[in-house]
C-alpha cells in the first residue's frame, strides 16, 4: 500500500547566515493527522526550523533545500518559490502558528474577538468566537472575547494565539514551545487540544525543550543538536531508549529523573525574611485577596497555581513594582510604608523570567551585577567591580564579565540575573519562572544553582512556576495561589502524599513522577 503524500516535506533544508549554519541538511515528513515534536537545547535551531516552515527567517538569512513544500486541498505548494504576497495567502490558510509567546505576538490594544474574526477570513457570530475559544480551554469565553489582549496573563495569551492559528483549519500546524508558561492544567487542556487538530487530519510539528510534553503530545519525536538531526523515531522508542548522547542528556536532565535532594535546615524561630499580611490588589477585578504568607530567613517557598491566580502580580508586588491597597508587606525588617519602597527593593531583588530581556544589552555582565550597587550607592567603585566578579565566580561565570548579553546563553543570562540579585545581599529573593525557558540540562543546572547560592547566601528565597517538578527540587515548602487566594501551603515533600487541597492534587496529576511510563499522560 503507497504511504500517503506528507503534509510537510522538508529534503535537505538548510539555514545559513553569511557562511554560519544554523540548520544543516534537515529531512522531515509530516503526515497529516501526525505529531512530530522536535526537541533540542537551546540554540540547537528548533525555531529557526519553524521559521523557514512560515517564511520567517529574518534577513540575512538563507534558506536551501532541495525540496520544501505544504500539501494542501489545491495541491503541493513550493514554500521556496513564494514572494511576500505568496506568503501571505499562505500563512493561515496552509500553515498556522503558535510562538512561544503569545503574549507579544498578540497586538496588546486589539479585543481577542475582533483578532478572531480577522483569522478566520469571515464574519462569526458571537456563539461562533465563544466555540472556538471554549474548544481551547476557556470555560467561560465570554470575558474574554470582550478583552484587550494586554489583559491576558500569559496562559491566556497562548490559548488565544491557538485558536487564532486554527481558525482557518490550516493544513499544517507549527507551535513554538507551546506550553512553556503553562501551569500543568492548562498545559494539560493544550496538549488536549493539539491532539485533537491532529485528529482533525491537521499535520502538527512542535518544538519543545520539555520531554514530558513530547513524551505526552508526539507520534515521532526528532532530536536537533547545533542545527542537525541526530536522531528520529517513535516517541516511545526515542525517549523510552535514547540512541544518541544528546538525548540521553535531555532525558536523563528531566526533573523527574534527578530526584529530590535531601531537606534542609529551616530554623522558623527568629525574625522572618518575609512577612505578608492580608494583601489585596485589584485592577478592574480583585486580583489578590488577602494574600497571607511568610518565609523565613534562608527557607526557599515556592508559590504555584493556574494561569491568572495572580501569581504575577504577588511578585510584582513583593518587588515594590506594584502597591497593594490593602495588607502589609515586611520583607527584611523593612516596612515600605514606612520606610519607602527604595528601602524595600535593596531588601527584595527579582530574578525575571526572562534574563535575557531583563538586562541591558550594552551593559556588560559585570556592570549589570554591580548596577544594583550603584543604584543603592553600596561602596566605591572599585569596591563594587571587585563585588561583581566575586558574584560572577560564584555562580560559575567566572572570566565572563567582560561579555555582553548577546554574547551569553541564556542559561548563562539567568546566571548573570542571579549574581545580580545577590549583589546588595538582600534579605530575599523572588525567582519569577527561572527555569521556565530553558532547556532540562540548563534547568537542572540553574535549579542546583538557586539552591546552592541561597545555602550559602543564608538568603531567603520565594519562587514563582508553574512547574511543579521544578519546585519539588528547590523548595522547602510549596504555596498554592488560586483565585487571588492561597488555598494551600504545605512541605514540597508532602504535596504528591498529602495534598492539602484539590487543586494542589490536580496540578500534581499534571505531573507524573515519571512521564515516560505513561506516554500521552496528558492528552
Amino acid at each position: 500500500m503507497t504511504p500517503p503524500s506528507p503534509a510537510l516535506l522538508a529534503e535537505g533544508l538548510t539555514v545559513a547566515y553569511g557562511r554560519t549554519p544554523v540548520l544543516e541538511h534537515v529531512d522531515l515528513a509530516v503526515a497529516g493527522g501526525e505529531v512530530v515534536a522536535v526537541l533540542g537545547e537551546s540554540g540547537s535551531g528548533k525555531s529557526t526550523l519553524l521559521r523557514a516552515f512560515l517564511g520567517l527567517v529574518p534577513a540575512p538569512g538563507a534558506v536551501e533545500a532541495r525540496h520544501l513544500e505544504i500539501r494542501g486541498p489545491a495541491g503541493a505548494v513550493d514554500l521556496l518559490a513564494l514572494g511576500g504576497r505568496g506568503w501571505r495567502a499562505v500563512r493561515g490558510a496552509l500553515v498556522g502558528a503558535v510562538f512561544q509567546d503569545s503574549a507579544l505576538a498578540l497586538t496588546p490594544l486589539r479585543r481577542v474577538g475582533s483578532l478572531l474574526v480577522e483569522a478566520a477570513g469571515q464574519p462569526l457570530t458571537l456563539d461562533e468566537q465563544a466555540e472556538r475559544l471554549g474548544a481551547c480551554g476557556f470555560a467561560d469565553p465570554g470575558p474574554v472575547l470582550a478583552a484587550r489582549c494586554w489583559e491576558l496573563s500569559g496562559g491566556m495569551a497562548q490559548r488565544v494565539g491557538m485558536a487564532l492559528a486554527t481558525a482557518r483549519a490550516p493544513a499544517v500546524l507549527v507551535a513554538d514551545e507551546p506550553t512553556t508558561a503553562l501551569d500543568g492544567l492548562a498545559r494539560a487542556e493544550v496538549v488536549a487540544r493539539l491532539r485533537a487538530v491532529a485528529a482533525n487530519g491537521a499535520a502538527l510539528v512542535v518544538t519543545t525543550h520539555d520531554v514530558a510534553t513530547a513524551a505526552a503530545l508526539a507520534d515521532r519525536v526528532v532530536v536537533l543538536d547545533r542545527g542537525r538531526v541526530v536522531e528520529s523515531g517513535p516517541a516511545r522508542e526515542v525517549l523510552g531508549s535514547p540512541a544518541h548522547a544528546r538525548t540521553r542528556r535531555l532525558v536523563s536532565h528531566a526533573p523527574w529523573s534527578l530526584g529530590l535532594p535531601p531537606p534542609r535546615p529551616v530554623d522558623t524561630s527568629g525574625t522572618p525574611a518575609l512577612a505578608v499580611a492580608g494583601l489585596a490588589k485589584r485592577f478592574d477585578r480583585p486580583v489578590l485577596r488577602g494574600v497571607d504568607l511568610t518565609v523565613a530567613a534562608g527557607e526557599v517557598v515556592g508559590v504555584a497555581g493556574v494561569s491568572g491566580a495572580g501569581k504575577s502580580t504577588l511578585v510584582r508586588c513583593l518587588v515594590g513594582l506594584e502597591q497593594p491597597e490593602e495588607g502589609d508587606i515586611v520583607a527584611g525588617g523593612v516596612d515600605p510604608r514606612r520606610q519607602g519602597w527604595k528601602a524595600l527593593r535593596r531588601r527584595v531583588q527579582l530574578v525575571p523570567q526572562d534574563p535575557r530581556a531583563s538586562l541591558n544589552p550594552w551593559r556588560t555582565a559585570a556592570q549589570a551585577v554591580a548596577d544594583p550597587l550603584r543604584y543603592h550607592r553600596a561602596g566605591a567603585a572599585g569596591a563594587r567591580r571587585e563585588r561583581a566578579e566575586e558574584l560572577l565566580e560564584a555562580v560559575g561565570l567566572a572570566g565572563l564579565g567582560s561579555r555582553y548579553p548577546t554574547e551569553l546563553s541564556t542559561g548563562q543570562c539567568q546566571r548573570a540575573a542571579i549574581a545580580r540579585a545577590l549583589a546588595v545581599g538582600p534579605a530575599l529573593v523572588v525567582a519569577d519562572e527561572p527555569v521556565s525557558a530553558l532547556d532540562t540540562h540548563t534547568q537542572a543546572e540553574i535549579v542546583a544553582l538557586l539552591r546552592q547560592v541561597v545555602t550559602d547566601s543564608g538568603t531567603a528565597a520565594v519562587v514563582v512556576s508553574h512547574d511543579l517538578h521544578v519546585l519539588e527540587r528547590l523548595c522547602d515548602r510549596i504555596a498554592v495561589l488560586d483565585d487571588g487566594r492561597i488555598v494551600s501551603d504545605q512541605p514540597a515533600r508532602s504535596l504528591r502524599s498529602q495534598p492539602a487541597h484539590s487543586l494542589t492534587a490536580a496540578l500534581a496529576g499534571c505531573y507524573p513522577t515519571d512521564p515516560l511510563d505513561t506516554l500521552r499522560s496528558f492528552a
